[in-house]
């Protein structure tokens, strides 16, 4: 029995000698050697959430987030670290895994909690021009197409912060693969320190892979750094342990390089005395199996690692290269399009100042008076009609309009008994009729005569007809005009027409109309207000007659049309 008791205690004794050493013990927690050899005690364990959202309902997918964030758990796992992965989560899942990391992961004192994720990311401006950032859940809609909805679903850096705060645990990571503003954090740069007790003080830390004005892209260099990192490459010390500095140094250090300076990771402490005081740390593996030996020559998987790093930055520099020709293409078209903008208003600007030069219309002078005599213009006695030269249209502004016109000469009932110009019209409300009686291939001179005379009479009124008043019209080459359409004759040209108008009644009665009543009318001006006021008798290309509607029709008939002087 005696001998039994003396061999257990020297059991419990060389027990009490080998497993101090160890750095993970289910009983024991984790500890650490400090660089004067204290070996401190940090955590009873780890635990990790990592969230990795992929395919977004409303923003643009990210086909590797899902996959980051399982490697990322699976390197965690490796380290030793409980590990709960969500993936693609709604808003409402989001936030429930946060509530669970504080009441449920969070309340072990003792304990080193880490968040990763990543997704997507999103800054806002606020009133105080401060920027808030936010990290995007599946569900959540854009920010400049659904505001409220956004605000809402999004989860903000202040709603983080709280996160952090209210946990019970003494050490929180947390890093997020996107990019925001954390200007909210108030983190304070932290330079690496060798491990000390002061090391197992209280610490919210936080790293970001970029700045909130740079793209993340969707192959990450963040985590392929990261875990990188993890593999022992941040440690930067060379002490056998990672810290939260060392990893955020690291990470802003390679990122930097390896995209070319277009990422910036961000980190640092929380701004806050009670803290930022100590330093979470990673134990890559127990201090018994540190080894002095020195380091044997790169393994062929770390060749090829070195190799896919040097394509990925091949390929990120053709990326970059790629970004800056669309860079520089679109700079081209806005200026291509602020100069046809700018040609455009010039014109625009020089047609103003030109027609503000172009007086307004004015009533022409009395004509001065002639010795009487006459001019036969047609008397519609040799039956020809002028035919190469009369023709009539009509112009009409309301749809399905049923205006018809015609034009004959007849035997009866002529003012001399022989033969007339019957002009035969039919208008809807709105519409407007033109009879060219003369129209000269080249411009003619009627200055030497004073007016112009002919007969005409109108259809007996009946239950449909229209006492449709008439208005003589000419028209005048005007070197001012410069509109152009389809007729020759109307190329730079001005139109007058008589006022007041000519009223027919059913008997033939005689009209002699002045060419001093021709005024151009208010709706000529208004189309062309550069026209000429003073009419240039000299040379007149057209004379004719134009009825105004009102809706109905009628008949109407002219005779002997002569130029008087």
């Amino acid at each position: 029995m005696r001998r039994v008791l003396f061999f257990l205690p020297l059991s419990f004794l060389f027990a009490f000698l080998v497993l101090p050493t160890l750095s993970f013990s289910a009983s024991r927690g984790i500890r650490v050697v400090a660089k004067t050899g204290q070996s401190l005690y940090l955590y009873k364990n780890y635990y990790a959430l990592v969230v990795g959202v992929s395919n977004y309902e409303k923003w643009p997918k990210l086909p590797n987030a899902v996959n980051d964030a399982k490697e990322v758990a699976s390197k965690l796992k490796e380290l030793g670290f409980e590990v709960k992965l969500v993936l693609d989560p709604t808003s409402r899942e989001m936030k429930t895994v946060l509530n669970e990391m504080v009441y449920k992961m969070g309340t072990e004192e003792n304990r080193a909690l880490l968040f990763y994720y990543a997704g997507h990311g999103e800054t806002e401006i606020l009133a105080d021009k401060t920027k808030m950032g936010y990290i995007i859940p599946k569900d959540c809609p854009l920010l400049d197409k659904d505001p409220m909805g956004f605000a809402t679903h999004a989860i903000s850096m202040r709603d983080i912060e709280s996160v952090s705060m209210r946990i019970k645990s003494k050490h929180v990571l947390m890093l997020f693969d996107s990019c925001f503003s954390g200007s909210l954090f108030a983190l304070v740069r932290a330079v690496p320190d060798d491990i000390t007790e002061k090391s197992a003080l209280p610490v919210r830390q936080y790293i970001t892979a970029g700045r909130e004005d740079e793209q993340v892209p969707d192959k990450s260099m963040f985590k392929r750094c990261f875990l990188l990192g993890l593999e022992g490459d941040a440690d930067l010390s060379g002490d056998g342990y990672i810290t939260g500095s060392e990893l955020g140094m690291y990470l802003s250090d390679k990122v930097v390089n390896y995209t070319h300076r277009n990422q910036h990771p961000q980190y640092g402490k929380i701004n806050n005395p009670d803290l930022d005081r100590g330093d979470f740390i990673f134990a890559l593996k127990a201090p018994s199996q540190r080894s002095t030996k020195i380091p044997a020559a790169p393994s062929p998987s770390l060749e090829a690692e070195k190799q896919r790093l040097a394509e990925e930055r091949e390929r990120l520099e053709r990326e970059r290269q790629e970004l800056e020709r669309l860079k520089m293409e679109i700079e081209r078209k806005k200026l291509e399009e602020e100069r046809r903008r700018l040609e455009a208003e010039s014109k625009r600007l020089e047609k103003e100042k030109r027609l503000t030069s172009i007086p307004k219309p004015v009533i022409p002078t009395p004509r001065p008076k002639a010795s009487p005599s006459v001019r036969l213009i047609d008397n519609f006695e040799d039956r020809d009609l002028y035919t190469n030269e009369i023709f009539h249209f009509a112009n009409w502004t309301g749809k399905g309009s049923k205006n018809t016109t015609s034009l004959v000469q007849v035997t009866s009932p002529g003012y001399n008994s022989f033969s007339c110009l019957e002009w035969t019209y039919d208008l809807d409300d709105r519409e407007w009729v033109n009879l060219k009686i003369h129209s000269w291939n080249n411009p003619i001179d009627l200055s030497r005569y004073r007016g112009i005379s002919f007969y005409i009479k109108r259809k007996k009124t009946g239950f449909f007809s229209s006492k449709n008043d008439i208005r003589l019209r000419i028209f005048t080459v005007d070197p001012n005009v410069v509109h152009i359409v389809e007729d020759d004759w109307e190329l730079n040209t001005a139109g007058y027409e008589t006022d007041p108008i000519i009223s027919p009644s059913k008997d033939w009665k005689k009209v002699y109309i002045l060419f001093d009543k021709l005024s151009m009318p208010q709706w000529y001006f208004d189309r062309h207000p550069e026209a000429l006021s003073q009419i240039n008798w000299s040379q007149v290309r057209q004379l004719g007659f134009v009825i105004y509607g009102e809706m109905g029709s009628n008949t109407i008939w002219i005779d002997d049309l002569r130029l008087e002087k």
